[in-house]
């Protein structure tokens, strides 16, 4: 699946070859006007690139969606009816990167594609190269409805000064939420086998603490059998520092009046949170601690917490949701200086269902027109409350955790962390936390300063714009 540069190099040969027929094809977008459904696209073939990659079904599906289950059957319904309606035939293109190849293809001035489905993560580098439509000047699609699009937030990743190039399809189920990391994931049968207290019930009981965090490390562990033993959390120590600092009451990036900065990462609220896990990683809560997590340790049941990302939970075959039937889902506790225990944020560092239109699109009216159609809500997934039975139905046992697995990507919850640029600096919490801080505070700000602060100051800038 990913041995794709040969196939890369022959498509865009070919495209070369046929790029002079393709460019007297384009479609003149004058009578749209983002309300007439009576557009007639004359059997135009619009073609979107698909990654089929580790974080959906894979290319036996419909939108991401297997074929022959209920969302793939209303994906497939939602395909032909828009082919139906505007007269046009819709075709996928299975590509490893679907980004990189837009993106070249753009450079050389050739359409391969009208849209795409690809991770944030491989079009932030293309931001500032204009081989993507800024979205803020397309009449057809609004890229501030934030119910249809997704939170600000979670697509901060794909702005850069002003300019947004993608989008999320938000109102189909299970589309937002996989992005998000560092969720904190519960073997049930184990917290059973304990009878212990159920972190979930902690957090409804508005208990759930640093202080009752540290009480399940010290008593989850299962130590009775030498040649198994259970873990009460398996999660390495930057994972965890990095969860609960987002947990203590802190704005993740701030800007004053002159334009200045700050990164909540070095704030006195998220210091605070490195050094406790620092002790707690230290302390006699540590030998409780599994430090080196893999989701096949996890469904083996060799840990009863462990951090994983929404992908390995609920994606693919693979996924925890598809090998285990007991497991719950909770925020990590909130620290002291947090404002209550629902004061709790999350991150991801990809956003893996952007949607863009490259420039070389056929027309790029005409493409933000059928991703406004295709991404409308699937019929009986209209509401929240629908989307959440949904997921307690065919993913999880509690309905608290499909309403949580939704909650996570609204609204402010969910901040962007630039994983690869200059941000991979809590793993050396182990080595203690001033010097972390003074080793790695300069980088990381000058990186936030390149590449964070110009993405945060476009949600300030159309921040009167955004909307339900």
């Amino acid at each position: 699946m990913k041995n794709h540069r040969i196939l890369l190099i022959a498509i865009v040969f070919m495209v070369f070859i046929s790029a002079c027929a393709t460019a007297e094809q384009e479609v003149v977008p004058d009578y749209f006007d983002g309300e007439d459904l009576s557009v007639d696209l004359n059997g135009q073939t619009l073609v979107m690139g698909m990654v089929p990659d580790y974080f959906f079904e894979g290319d036996n599906s419909v939108l991401t969606y297997t074929y022959n289950t209920d969302l793939g059957d209303l994906a497939a319904k939602r395909i032909n009816d828009i082919e139906s309606k505007y007269n046009c035939k819709l075709r996928f293109d299975y590509v490893g990167r679907t980004g990189s190849l837009a993106f070249s293809s753009a450079v050389a001035g050739l359409y391969i594609f009208d849209f795409i489905s690809e991770e944030s993560f491989f079009l932030y580098n293309y931001l500032t190269t204009n081989a993507f439509q800024d979205l803020t000047q397309v009449e057809n699609l609004d890229v501030f409805d934030e119910t249809k699009w997704g939170s600000r937030y979670m697509r901060v990743s794909t702005m850069y000064d002003g300019v947004i190039i993608g989008v999320l399809p938000a109102m189909h189920p299970m589309r937002l939420s996989n992005s998000i990391d560092e969720i904190l994931v519960i073997n049930e049968d184990l917290i059973g086998k304990l009878s212990a207290t159920d972190p979930r019930d902690y957090y409804e009981r508005g208990e759930w603490t640093w202080d009752t965090f540290e009480d399940c490390l010290l008593n989850y562990a299962i130590t009775d059998n030498p040649d198994h033993i259970v873990y009460s959390l398996s999660a390495g120590i930057g994972r965890t520092a990095r969860s609960l600092a987002l947990c203590n009451g802190y704005d993740f990036i701030t800007f004053n009046d002159s334009g200045d900065f700050e990164l909540g990462y070095f704030s006195p609220n998220a210091i605070e949170a490195y050094n406790w896990v620092f002790e707690l990683y230290n302390g006699p809560a540590g030998r409780n601690i599994d430090t080196e997590p893999s989701l096949d340790k996890f469904v083996s049941g060799s840990a009863v917490m462990q951090y994983l990302s929404a992908y390995e939970i609920v994606s693919t075959t693979d996924s925890v949701a598809f090998r285990m039937d007991n497991f719950g889902l909770v925020p990590s506790p909130c620290g002291p200086s947090a404002k209550g225990q629902d004061d709790w944020k999350i991150s991801y560092s990809s956003a893996d269902f952007t949607l863009a239109i490259p420039i070389t699109a056929q027309d790029v009216e005409t493409s933000a027109l059928i991703l406004d159609q295709i991404y409308e809500p699937f019929e009986g997934y209209e509401t929240k409350d629908q989307v959440i039975e949904y997921l307690r139905r065919n993913y999880f046992l509690d309905v608290r955790d499909a309403e949580y697995f939704v909650e996570i990507a609204l609204g402010d919850r969910p901040f962007f962390h630039d994983n690869s640029r200059g941000f991979g600096f809590f793993s050396h919490v182990e080595d203690g936390v001033t010097k972390m801080i003074d080793s790695y505070k300069g980088p990381a700000m000058e990186a936030a300063k390149k590449n964070l602060v110009p993405a945060y100051k476009t949600i300030e800038m159309y921040e009167e714009l955004f909307h339900d």
